[in-house]
């Protein structure tokens, strides 16, 4: 009679310490994946979602509770449950007695596994913010409790991880660009996030890494005007040109000293004089960046300068090109076609693997819609560069030279003013092209 007395009750402590241990494991759960900034804006409205706010924000302190507990409980939950096999084997030949009990171990870590780890992240997880802030109190009065033991496993492990020289560190691990990119991956293959917003992401974090030289309007395409030019001049040129804002420069492009806003000159509408003012007088102070400028950087300097547009100047000092607003947005939400801009595909495919590429464009867009490998880019930003710098010479105006890089055969079509702006691709072997794809 004693010993089924002992045995119902080490049952019913058993089913008692499962039960905590899946209370444990939800608490511990829901206080982890509960999302900050969600309960900091409830904390402002409700006095739970304060104290569950105050505990989050001692995240090792809670975890080393926790798992200090939950282990506690897994070696009683395991004793118990080879205290009860060893009374049901009683009588059994002690080499199978063996057996089972070792069988007992094997399936009590199976089902704690599943009742008290799974089975309680599963429920939570639909809702974690609501079930911490419920059990808020009886959490914090537990981590009061077991404060001192924490503090004391905390110690030994902060010995050991100097001992292996592993840092210690009191708060949670900051995000990294890789985990957001994963992340941003993930939403993207489950359908949460659409493609163009994925992309979208990605160009955040590049936009940081890329310089102005990769998004400006090289030297050779600005359209620019002649400080002592009347202002019938500017009008007709940013008429037929499309633009807002035009460089000023004296003699040479080179020294470009200003840049002219064409609204500027709208208070010279109906004046009968106007043709008696030049550029100079309408002219504002123009921002230069260097070449190697950051694209964030220009995008901060261009902020608060409260200018649109820059000159990009070179090493020595003259004009490398023009990059506004317009150009460094592009970088992040793709190309912005205005009412003025011509709408001309810088990539275009006339036939099977055959592809007219103009000579501005970016090495990269041709990586991504041929589907090639080009070579690091060192000495090139446009494909003109690179083919430049494949053929190691500027085809003359009357020449129409190739060059083959893997199974892509490049033909220059049109070079103007020593640049090459048009090319024509060709694969030179579509079975390539397709185990490429």
């Amino acid at each position: 009679m004693d010993s089924d007395g002992s045995q119902i009750i080490c049952i019913i402590l058993l089913i008692f310490l499962v039960l905590v241990k899946f209370f444990y494991t939800a608490c511990e759960y829901a206080d982890i994946e509960v999302n900050d900034s969600k309960i900091k804006s409830l904390a402002e409205k409700d006095k739970k979602y304060q104290r569950l706010s105050e505990l989050i924000g001692k995240p090792v302190r809670m975890i080393v509770s926790f798992s200090m507990g939950k282990t506690v409980l897994n070696v009683f939950i395991v004793i118990l449950a080879v205290w009860l096999s060893m009374f049901w084997t009683d009588d059994v030949k002690s080499s199978l007695r063996y057996l089972i009990i070792a069988l007992v171990i094997l399936s009590s870590t199976v089902l704690i596994t599943a009742l008290t780890e799974i089975l309680p992240k599963k429920l939570v997880g639909r809702n974690p913010e609501k079930f911490a802030a419920a059990t808020v109190i009886p959490v914090k009065v537990y981590i009061a409790v077991l404060s001192p033991l924490s503090a004391l496993a905390y110690g030994i492990s902060a010995v050991f991880c100097k001992l292996f020289s592993v840092p210690v560190s009191s708060e949670r691990d900051a995000v990294t660009e890789e985990e957001i990119r994963m992340m941003v991956d993930a939403g993207n293959e489950t359908g949460v996030l659409e493609e163009s917003q994925r992309e979208m992401i990605n160009n955040i974090f590049e936009f940081g890494d890329a310089d102005i030289s990769d998004v400006m309007t090289h030297r050779k395409d600005i359209c620019a005007i002649e400080v002592n030019s009347k202002i019938g001049d500017i009008v007709y040129l940013a008429i037929n040109e499309g633009y807002s804002r035009i460089p000023v420069y004296e003699e040479t492009v080179d020294n470009i000293i200003g840049i002219i806003y064409v609204k500027d000159l709208l208070c010279l509408v109906g004046c009968e004089h106007s043709e008696d003012f030049t550029v100079r007088q309408f002219m504002r102070k123009a921002v230069y960046l260097p070449e190697t400028c950051m694209c964030s950087d220009a995008f901060e300097t261009l902020t608060r300068e409260k200018a649109q547009c820059a000159i990009v100047v070179d090493e020595y000092g003259g004009t490398a090109g023009l990059v506004s607003m317009e150009d460094m947005l592009e970088e992040i939400v793709g190309n912005i076609q205005d009412e003025y801009d011509d709408e001309k595909a810088e990539i275009l495919n006339i036939d099977d693997g055959v592809y007219i590429i103009t000579g501005d464009t970016n090495p990269e867009d041709v990586e991504k819609i041929l589907g090639i490998e080009l070579p690091e880019r060192h000495n090139y930003d446009t494909m003109s560069a690179f083919i430049v710098d494949l053929l190691g010479r500027i085809p003359e105006e009357d020449e129409t030279p190739s060059v083959r890089y893997g199974e892509v055969e490049f033909t220059v079509l049109l070079t103007e003013d020593n640049w090459i702006s048009k090319i024509k691709a060709v694969y030179l072997n579509e079975k390539a092209r397709e185990d490429e794809g």
